[in-house]
């Protein structure tokens, strides 16, 4: 989740906390007769007449207008809570000079799919850094032709995940390839 839908939700969930907690003291205080020693002016009863608002012509429209208005807060509100699965930018080792260092996982994958990719054997391929079950992980797709040498494919994926634990921190990866064969063999061109 972001930082700002987080200080979104700090602030309203406090504003929301407080209006409650004030309306339960005062409902509670008007009920025991607290309300009355600290709000001497304060009515016995709550007479509301709600045929004033409700017969107005503007009524409809506007309480429409509150729907849409609280239809599409309420979708951001969900959107902007939904799990995202794709990473930032990593923490690399810290070297001999203080700061700080960071890579972004998303183009040296991409690099790795390409090189993967340039493979006789292998029709496509991509690549992304996700957050699997509380792990980072660098997962590998990639398509084969069903006349490939399997052991030849895993090889040269070893070969690209050894190249790629150069550029990322290893230590905070994990990584998965997931091979797919073709049903039948394709006859097209190979487009790089």
């Amino acid at each position: 989740m972001r930082r700002s839908v987080l200080a979104v939700d700090r602030v309203l969930l406090l504003l929301l906390g407080l209006v409650l907690v004030v309306a339960g003291v005062a409902a509670v205080g008007w009920q025991v007769g607290f309300l009355r020693d600290v709000w001497p002016s304060a009515p016995d009863q709550v007479g509301v007449d709600s045929t004033q608002v409700t017969g107005a012509s503007s009524y409809p429209l506007l309480l429409a207008l509150a729907g849409v208005v609280l239809v599409v807060l309420g979708l951001w509100w969900l959107l902007a809570h939904l799990p995202r699965r794709s990473v930032g930018p990593l923490r690399l080792p810290a070297g001999g000079r203080p700061g700080r260092l960071q890579v972004d996982p998303g183009p040296a994958v991409a690099a790795a799919a390409e090189v993967l990719a340039e493979d006789p054997d292998v029709r496509a391929a991509g690549g992304a850094v996700l957050r699997d079950r509380g792990e980072l992980v660098v997962r590998l797709r990639t398509t084969v032709e069903p006349t490939a040498s399997l052991p030849d494919v895993v090889a040269t994926c070893d070969r690209v995940l050894a190249d790629l634990s150069r550029v990322l921190p290893a230590d905070q990866l994990r990584s998965r390839v997931e091979i797919s064969v073709l049903r039948k063999p394709t006859d097209e061109p190979r487009v790089r």
